[in-house]
């Protein structure tokens, strides 16, 4: 029982005019920071409300109820029809259980893992955030084992082995805009969502897919920027190293959209360049200063490509490279003490 990702795609990209005010939910104001997640996915018929008009953006979305969100719009009633008459290999799933026929076709679909790997659903248990994305990524189709596979780098103090089962997703999440980086620091990769952030994590997914969320993710790339200044200026070099993976995998997410846009293509270059910078930062702190000034000179180089492909980027390439210069000139200086002394 085979089903395309396509599909999902296909209704998805259906234009949608705005909202009318009576579609809205009473729990659900237009500031609501998924207001227009959901009310996208509404439209497409891919969540609903509740009988008295709200919506419960805060209540919490159990696996089953998550999982059903993501197949239901893929499938035909005929194969729904076939999936309820089929017997479920999951222990913990019975046959007359509402959500049975989604679970089995998901997992012919390989969305979830089966037996013998899962030998139960756990339907009823909250739905976490890595399951979630993971489960959307391989609805669509995404390939977020071997998609920016050669970026394998601590993404947050929560996300820092790379061995992880879920990092894929995780990593993957990030160039798609799935989700950022929280103002503590964390990516919550085992965080129980609600109704309203499974609608906006899915909602991001889909735009991403339209080619929709480009200047997210160069607005995202350029406040990891700044995060990385910030914490260089502490002397955090962990939490910028942290940064500097998120704002690459950004501007990548970016460019895998728009390839030949120059503004994302010098994007791509700033963020590499910043890479270098930090990791010329911790050269110094090992004191491996010949590393620290050959990072530094990477760092000015792809400045200088940053500022070829857009020249808006110049200020911000300016800065690079003075930062560039005086890291190098430390080094140099702190190489010719250390000589000096012996």
């Amino acid at each position: 029982m085979r089903y395309s990702p396509l599909s999902l795609l296909t209704l998805l990209l259906i234009p949608t005019i705005g909202f009318a005010d009576e579609d809205s939910f009473s729990d659900l104001p237009e500031d609501h920071y998924a207001h227009n997640a959901v009310m996208f996915l509404k439209s497409k018929n891919i969540i609903s409300g509740y009988e008295d008009g709200t919506f419960k953006p805060e209540k919490s979305v159990n696996r089953a109820e998550a999982l059903k969100m993501i197949v239901a719009p893929l499938i035909t009633d005929e194969q729904l029809a076939q999936a309820k008459e089929a017997n479920t290999v999951f222990s913990d799933v019975n046959n007359d259980d509402w959500y049975k026929p989604y679970v089995e076709l998901a997992r012919a679909a390989k969305i979830i893992d089966g037996p013998p790997k899962k030998e139960q659903f756990n339907g009823g248990n909250a739905v976490i955030k890595v399951e979630f994305m993971k489960m959307v990524q391989e609805a669509f189709g995404a390939k977020p084992k071997m998609a920016f596979s050669e970026i394998k780098l601590p993404l947050s103090q929560d996300v820092t082995n790379t061995d992880e089962w879920f990092y894929p997703y995780m990593r993957y999440g990030i160039t798609t805009s799935m989700t950022m980086i929280s103002e503590e620091g964390t990516l919550s990769p085992g965080k129980e969502l609600t109704r309203a952030e499974t609608a906006v994590i899915l909602y991001r997914f889909i735009m991403y897919e339209q080619d929709r969320r480009t200047q997210a993710l160069l607005s995202e790339a350029e406040s990891e920027i700044l995060i990385i200044l910030s914490f260089l200026e502490q002397d955090n070099i962990t939490e910028a190293e942290y940064a500097s993976a998120r704002a690459l995998l950004a501007a990548r997410g970016a460019h895998a959209s728009k390839p030949d846009e120059s503004i994302v293509q010098g994007a791509v270059k700033i963020t590499e360049a910043f890479r270098a910078l930090v990791r010329g930062y911790r050269a110094g702190v090992n004191r491996d200063f010949d590393e620290t000034v050959r990072l530094a000179g990477e760092a000015w180089n792809l400045s200088d490509r940053a500022k070829e492909k857009n020249t808006e980027l110049k200020k911000i390439a300016d800065q690079v490279q003075a930062i560039s210069k005086n890291m190098a000139d430390s080094a140099r200086a702190e190489k010719e003490k250390n000589s000096s002394e012996e």
